[in-house]
């Protein structure tokens, strides 16, 4: 037994604790405790969890964890905690909006195909008087040859109408290209909801539509045992964090999770950037959230 775990003890027994009690005020597993008092800190959860277990034992027992830590400082793990960098809270509740296609792009092209038509007609219209210009100067009518006169005219006449009936036809082309614009916008897609159902006992039931546990927070502002686990049991988390502590996670391909808080008023809840309200007014409480497909809406 190690001296900062019979320390510890001691002053548990002088003021009349059980182990069961110990574990109800500390929410840590009774097999915790004794690992505690007999030294064992390699068998708790993970070495980071060493100081918060033994921090919550000494408060509860009315001892200032402070100067346990450094009289025994070289008794207790002291592993390097790797730097998180999270997004600010600011920027998790920043909805991403689906991205439509802007008709601004795609009119250049189009306007700059109508002038090259335009240009293009306007070309052949000048290059068409052009040579009636030189057909009249060759070919000069006498008194006597008004047939050949009347042709003439009738044959810049053809001309012009035709000039006219090609500048109209980019009008139509202009048209059509914004209707194929207007027709292809996104429409956008649905938010997630997170509806709640009901509450049985310390439990509350949630269902999420249109959406995954992709993004979950929990950050604390004291002391909470916390336990994680899907729907076949399996155990993504089982701690006690402290205050200041942040954990997340990404269940994005979990049907249904249970989030099992022991001291619910220390924790600020989280899904995909918005704060999940505890229903119930009551410390310890449990989230059981099921996510919904769109096929059983």
């Amino acid at each position: 037994m190690s001296e900062l775990g019979q320390f510890l003890k001691e002053a548990r027994e002088q003021k009349n604790i059980s182990l069961d009690d110990l574990q109800q005020t500390t929410k840590i597993q009774k097999r915790y405790l004794v690992a505690i008092e007999e030294g064992r800190f390699d068998t708790l959860p993970g070495l980071f969890y060493a100081r918060a277990f033994v921090k919550s034992y000494a408060e509860a027992v009315g001892l200032d964890p402070e100067p346990l830590f450094d009289q025994y400082k070289n008794e207790l793990p002291n592993p390097q905690r790797e730097a998180v960098t999270l997004p600010s809270r600011a920027e998790r509740s920043k909805s991403v909006s689906p991205r439509k296609r802007t008709k601004k792009g795609s009119i250049f092209p189009a306007l700059a195909a109508i002038a090259f038509i335009v240009v293009l007609v306007v070309g052949i219209w000048i290059f068409a008087q052009g040579n009636g210009a030189s057909e009249g100067d060759a070919i000069a009518p006498d008194d006597s040859e008004n047939l050949d006169a009347e042709f003439s005219d009738d044959v810049g006449n053809d001309e012009e109408a035709s000039g006219a009936t090609e500048e109209s036809e980019p009008v139509e082309e202009v048209e059509t290209v914004e209707e194929e614009e207007i027709e292809e916008e996104v429409e956008p897609e649905p938010e997630f909801t997170l509806n709640f159902i009901k509450s049985e006992g310390n439990t509350s039931f949630f269902d999420l539509e249109n959406g995954r546990l992709s993004d979950v927070l929990i950050e604390f502002n004291g002391s909470s045992y916390v336990d994680i686990k899907n729907e076949l049991g399996k155990t993504f988390y089982s701690g006690t964090p402290t205050k200041g502590d942040e954990l997340t996670f990404d269940f994005e391909a979990e049907e249904r999770v249970l989030f099992n808080f022991g001291a619910s008023q220390n924790v600020d809840f989280y899904i995909n950037g918005e704060q999940v309200d505890f229903p119930l007014d009551r410390t310890h409480q449990k989230i059981d959230i099921e996510i919904l497909d769109g096929d059983s809406e």
